[in-house]
């Protein structure tokens, strides 16, 4: 196969376009085929109403109890020096991350895995799914547009990665609302160390080629004449990305306005995030979620996540 990318990528990334097309007439469900072939030619795909409401409020009902315990969650704020314990204040910070909710509540997965959730990542992976990272966010994140390859690394296949964004409430205007340039994910690709990684390591590469990326991403989208779309969403609805779609946080135009949502990033189960090679390796395991998918974390041990099951939850996954 020849990819879009060096770094290779998903079956949706041959560039040979009668070989993506001959995958996709072999997707059996009409609904799925056309939103694989829209995300692989914009770069993300919108399912509304993927999520009951019910299971929303099953997830936030358990979020605030553990928000109430003191210990339970961690929030990265990055104005305030990155992770840290958490606090209502901290976590209503724009910008603030609280992590891997998804994994720690007894309702995250039912979220995350939810059924269209995954028979969508289904047909892009070929496997099940991995939720490798989950991000609460309470307020907007008004991060500047980015690409996640640049932070968020796959073990071995930095392309094989798909990101979904839930809306836990209806988004409104001005509320730091998610933007995002449609087809941006076939930009001309940006690269570091020399061409030999897709990520940003500020130790190895500095300030400069990661402020480049980000200004060339502005340009990109006006050269190519990239719309910028604002994501509008209603409670439950989900917005899919591609590893390199552009996307970011507008301003929050109107103060204290909450944009509750969830961010999970995914890969095919069979893989591995870069970070596990330097978490403690008691941590390095599955822990099995429903209906076969898995999750792991970078931030708390196995013994934190909610497995789907108490008997034959955790499964190791050699490296490649």
């Amino acid at each position: 196969m020849a990819y879009h990318s060096r770094f290779g990528g998903l079956w949706i990334d041959d560039t040979d376009i009668g070989k993506v097309a001959e995958k996709l007439a072999l997707i059996a469900d009409p609904v799925t085929r056309e939103r694989v072939a829209m995300f692989a030619r914009d770069g993300f795909v919108v399912i509304e109403q993927a999520i009951d409401h019910a299971s929303i409020d099953a997830y936030l009902w358990d979020y605030q109890q553990a928000a109430d315990t003191p210990g339970s969650l961690q929030v990265d704020v990055p104005t305030e020096g990155g992770r840290q314990p958490f606090t209502r204040e901290r976590s209503l910070t724009p910008g603030a991350k609280v992590l891997d909710t998804a994994m720690l509540t007894a309702h995250g997965q039912d979220i995350c895995f939810a059924p269209q959730v995954t028979e969508f990542l289904a047909a892009l992976f070929e496997d099940k799914a991995l939720a490798f990272q989950s991000l609460h966010f309470e307020v907007g994140s008004t991060q500047a547009i980015h690409q996640d390859t640049a932070y968020v690394v796959v073990k071995h296949e930095p392309m094989k990665l798909v990101a979904s964004w839930i809306a836990l409430q209806d988004v409104a205007p001005g509320s730091g609302e998610l933007i995002y340039h449609a087809g941006g994910h076939r930009n001309p690709e940006v690269t570091y160390a020399n061409g030999e990684s897709k990520c940003w390591d500020v130790r190895r590469d500095g300030h400069a080629p990661h402020d480049q990326h980000l200004r060339y991403l502005v340009e990109q989208a006006a050269s190519r004449g990239l719309p910028t779309l604002r994501f509008l969403p209603k409670k439950g609805d989900v917005l899919f990305w591609h590893a390199d779609l552009p996307h970011g946080g507008s301003a929050i135009a109107v103060p204290g306005s909450m944009r509750r949502s969830l961010v999970t990033h995914y890969c095919p189960k069979s893989l591995m995030p870069h970070y596990s090679d330097f978490i403690p390796e008691e941590w390095r395991m599955q822990t099995e979620a429903r209906d076969g998918h898995g999750f792991v974390s970078l931030y708390f041990p196995p013994s934190r996540l909610h497995a789907r099951s108490a008997v034959g939850t955790l499964a190791r996954v050699t490296s490649r």
